[in-house]
């Protein structure tokens, strides 16, 4: 039976489930009797019915001449959440309690920023917006560009981002700039039109299409995949990786100046 399963699921064994539901079925029963129906016998019987009644889904009635057992009504089985709801508030009060000394210890410590992160699509605008100023502020520590190349296809899915990113960017220092390699298509067209700033600095590289991004910002490197779905973005936070990455990039906008 289904109804078996279940309460297995919320904590009933199984001679637990075979009294219980045969108290269901025939209302108050003596302890002989039901020992008889369930086919345990009468010391494991009382130690399952102790069990029921502890749990708060049965009682005993011991009005009458003999003892009796009866079923509570099914609305009843709320009660063997009790104990659990208490030991959670409990634990969530221990948790709250360990944070604040935790961080009293801790609050001289830096933590290291994970050195690769993996955003699938679906979180992968809200961790642009996010991580934007960040990115920013990286770059300006180091040398002030945002160096990369950059696939047309994330123009036409986060010209959202792309506007902050330019509206931001008003207000960083003077040296602050992007130079970045694109494809020469009418998405990109357009965008220059658009952001026709000197802080956006763009080239394009005879002969190569990009099918995804790649920027450096700072320590960290960042690749997008906007090809085709699922689209996906890795950052990786390494000063050596980066600075690598950013001398190809000074090394081919110095080629294609010349």
């Amino acid at each position: 039976m289904a109804i078996q399963q279940t309460l297995k699921k919320i904590g009933l064994n199984d001679k637990e489930i075979k009294v219980y539901l045969t108290l269901l079925k025939n209302g108050s029963t003596k302890p002989s009797v039901l020992a008889s129906i369930t086919k345990l016998n009468r010391a494991t019987l009382y130690h399952v019915a102790q069990g029921l009644i502890s749990k708060g889904i049965i009682s005993e009635d011991l009005s009458g001449k003999s003892l009796i057992f009866a079923p509570l009504p099914p609305t009843e089985l709320d009660k063997i959440l009790a104990p659990v709801k208490r030991e959670l508030k409990e634990k969530e009060g221990l948790i709250k309690e360990a944070i604040n000394e935790l961080s009293l210890i801790a609050s001289d410590k830096q933590y290291p920023v994970p050195k690769i992160r993996f955003i699938e699509e679906n979180n992968l605008e809200k961790f642009l917006f996010a991580n934007l100023e960040k990115w920013q502020d990286e770059i300006l520590k180091a040398d002030g560009i945002w160096w990369g190349y950059q696939d047309h296809t994330f123009i036409d899915n986060f010209e959202k981002w792309l506007d902050q990113t330019w509206k931001t960017s008003q207000s960083k220092e003077k040296n602050y700039r992007a130079q970045v390699f694109i494809n020469a298509t009418e998405a990109e067209k357009k965008l220059q039109r658009k952001y026709a700033n000197p802080k956006r600095q763009v080239k394009y590289l005879d002969g190569t299409n990009f099918t995804a991004n790649t920027w450096v910002c700072g320590d960290y490197l960042i690749m997008i995949m906007t090809q085709h779905h699922p689209y996906y973005l890795i950052e990786i936070h390494d000063q050596l990786l980066a600075q690598n990455t950013k001398e190809v990039f000074k090394r081919l906008w110095q080629v294609e100046t010349n």
